[in-house]
């Protein structure tokens, strides 16, 4: 079974590859956002991929509701989550 921090990295890299893919500074920012965020919640202990998907969704909405995140940058940085899913 893979482990929370296992998730996350796999998350992360996929993220990489799209910020090296990225030609505009927006989709740089989604990026950086959710690595920063994966970065810290990578060592809550925990087992499943969906289990992780879960917990990391609902901590993202969170954030993003607390830090005041623009309507526009909240949806599209839940798009990008939602395409490395």
């Amino acid at each position: 079974m893979t482990t929370y921090a296992e998730r996350s990295d796999a998350l992360c890299d996929q993220l990489r590859e799209i910020e090296h893919q990225a030609n505009d500074g927006d989709q740089l920012f989604y990026c950086a956002y959710l690595l920063g965020l994966l970065g810290l919640h990578s060592a809550v202990e925990g087992d499943g991929e969906a289990a992780f998907d879960t917990y990391f969704e609902q901590e993202l909405k969170a954030t993003l509701e607390a830090e005041s995140v623009s309507e526009h940058d909240q949806a599209n940085i839940l798009s990008l989550w939602q395409q490395i899913q």
